[in-house]
C-alpha cells in the first residue's frame, strides 16, 4: 500500500467516523425529545385528570353549598313563620286584654250608675284606682311592702302588734 492509498483510506474512515458521530449526535437529540415528548404527554394526561377532578370536587362542593342555603333559608322562613305566630299571639292577647278592660269599665259604670248617692260625672275609673289601691292595702305582704327606706325592722313590728 503507497502513501496516497493510506492516506484516501485515512480520509475515508475520517469522513466516515464523522458521519457516524454526526448520526449518533440525532440519535441521541431524537431520543431526548421522544424523552421530552413522553414526558409532556404524560404531564397533560395529569393534567386533565386533575382538572377532571377538580371539576368534579367543585360541583360536589356546589351542590353541597346550594343544599346548605336551601336549608339556612328553609330555617330562616321557619323562623319567620315563628315570629309572625307569636306577633299573632302577641296580637290577640293585646286585643283580648283590651276587651276585658272595656268589659270591666262597663260592668263598673253600670255598677256605679246604680249605686246611690253616686254623683253624675264623677270619673268612674279614679274611683275603682282608689278601691283597688285601698284593697291591696288592705291585704298583707308577706315579704314586707315594696319600698321601706330601711325601716324594715319598724314596719313588720308594727304589723306584729
Amino acid at each position: 500500500m503507497t502513501d496516497d492509498e493510506f492516506q484516501r483510506l485515512k480520509e475515508t474512515e475520517k469522513r466516515h467516523l464523522r458521519a457516524k458521530k454526526r448520526l449518533q449526535t440525532t440519535l441521541d437529540q431524537l431520543k431526548q425529545q421522544e424523552e421530552v415528548q413522553g414526558v409532556v404527554r404524560r404531564m397533560t394526561q395529569g393534567a386533565r385528570r386533575l382538572l377532571a377532578e377538580t371539576e368534579s370536587l367543585v360541583d360536589r362542593l356546589r351542590g353541597a353549598v346550594a343544599e346548605q342555603e336551601a336549608r339556612f333559608e328553609v330555617a330562616l322562613d321557619d323562623e319567620w313563620e315563628e315570629d309572625e305566630g307569636l306577633r299573632e299571639a302577641e296580637e290577640a292577647l293585646r286585643d283580648e286584654r283590651a276587651e276585658q278592660l272595656v268589659r270591666r269599665m262597663k260592668a263598673e259604670e253600670t255598677e256605679s250608675s246604680t249605686r246611690p248617692g253616686a254623683a253624675p260625672g264623677v270619673d268612674d275609673l279614679s274611683a275603682s284606682g282608689a278601691k283597688e289601691e285601698a284593697a291591696e292595702a288592705d291585704e298583707p305582704h308577706p315579704e314586707g311592702p315594696d319600698k321601706t327606706i330601711g325601716r324594715m325592722g319598724d314596719l313588720r313590728a308594727d304589723d306584729a302588734s
